[in-house]
């Protein structure tokens, strides 16, 4: 069983085949990102998570969620997101359900309209309740990307493979608001510690940094606080992850329209 984590993770697992291999790794950007995916297998995973908006002005909000992930026989990948604070965002909710098939749904719930509202594939690089984060970086489609293992670095006195990410059509270019990503990814923990958004002139829009990463009850690492920054706009949202629990026997009846719109 693996589950695609919530946010963050839910920018480590969006995957598409490619061919070219790097000389002398024998990898391919794909096999790079499975690898990465096996060293994080587990039924579930539930965290609390604080964060913060920081605005170009200086203005800072803090929100305090509560997220879930999992994955059941089928390989459909279930998350779901509830703000807990403050009051005015309390109880607004965010389901995502990605299948094998490509028959994927997104929900947003906001407690003012009284009901859910299901995204669409145009909505998916707009802003998840003002912060830096997009809808797609919650919940990838991972079709819609190829990737390409461009060489290796050494980061912080670590080694890391350099994986490039393009959308496969202009349809989801326009849809999730960039042109290319950069991934970099420890070799000894496989483990993302940073990624670049960048537009079609090469300019990079969004960068995404993870300053701390802690081993999960010794079966894998995890980023656990991750500070995203938008290069054009000034703003910054830092997402730092607590009281992380895994494998603790969610089922897919956690992860409905019923769950997502219940009273905190």
């Amino acid at each position: 069983m693996r589950t695609r984590k919530i946010f963050i993770i839910f920018f480590l697992l969006m995957f598409s085949v490619n061919a070219q291999v790097l000389a002398g790794e024998g990898l391919t950007g794909r096999e790079i990102i499975e690898k990465m995916e096996t060293v994080t297998s587990v039924k579930d995973m539930q965290a609390e998570m604080v964060m913060r908006i920081i605005h170009r002005s200086g203005k800072e909000r803090i929100r305090e969620l509560k997220t879930a992930s999992s994955e059941n026989d089928a390989g459909v990948e279930k998350s779901l997101i509830r703000f807990l604070s403050p009051a005015d965002v309390r109880g607004t909710g965010f389901l995502s359900i990605d299948r094998p098939n490509g028959a994927d749904e997104q929900y947003l719930y906001l407690p003012a309209l009284g009901k859910p509202r299901r995204l669409s594939s145009e909505e998916r690089g707009g802003s998840f309740m003002g912060s830096d984060l997009s809808y797609e970086d919650l919940s990838p489609t991972i079709d819609d990307y190829t990737y390409t293992l461009i060489s290796t670095e050494e980061i912080g006195g670590k080694e890391v493979y350099v994986v490039e990410s393009q959308p496969v059509s202009a349809k989801v270019r326009s849809d999730v608001g960039f042109a290319q990503k950069i991934y970099w990814i420890r070799k000894d923990i496989m483990t993302l510690i940073k990624a670049e958004f960048a537009d079609s002139s090469g300019t990079v829009i969004k960068l995404m940094e993870v300053s701390q990463i802690k081993q999960i009850e010794g079966k894998f690492w995890l980023g656990t606080k991750i500070d995203i920054k938008d290069l054009e706009d000034g703003s910054r949202t830092v997402l730092e992850y607590r009281n992380i629990e895994i494998n603790s026997g969610l089922t897919d009846n956690y992860f409905t329209i019923r769950q997502l719109t219940r009273p905190l």
